[in-house]
């Protein structure tokens, strides 16, 4: 199996998976390690989701213009604007009781999750370009 055909596939399943261990999380809330659980293999399907990409796809081409502006405007505004608030609203909803924390823990894993994806990335373009 070719390498690319094979990370769409782990790709796939661990997106599966995650989807499976949040609706866990959402039918029985008093687990909560279903929905880091499901976190987890989330971080692990973008992972293979970029690794899945080929050159010639307009990911790249699209990386090489995001990537120009810089690793904190990544950072900060598809991390912690875009994943943050999104995770932030979710978790209001299915948790609902601390929404100070909720927020300020989703804000900064959105910047983390952004820094992480930018070395993703990065390592990706750079070993495709050589």
């Amino acid at each position: 199996m070719k390498k690319i055909k094979q990370n769409r596939f782990i790709f796939y399943l661990f997106a599966f998976t995650a989807i499976i261990n949040f609706l866990v999380y959402i039918l029985d809330p008093a687990s909560i390690r279903y929905l880091f659980i499901s976190l987890i293999f989330f971080m692990n399907a973008c992972l293979y989701f970029i690794n899945s990409r080929t050159s010639e796809s307009s990911y790249w081409k699209r990386w090489s213009r995001i990537r120009e502006k810089g690793r904190w405007y990544f950072s900060a505004g598809y991390g912690m604007l875009i994943v943050g608030v999104l995770f932030s609203i979710v978790l209001s909803v299915l948790i609902g009781d601390d929404y100070m924390w909720i927020i300020l823990f989703s804000l900064s894993g959105g910047l983390v999750w952004g820094h992480l994806m930018w070395l993703i990335n990065e390592r990706g373009f750079k070993s495709l370009s050589c």
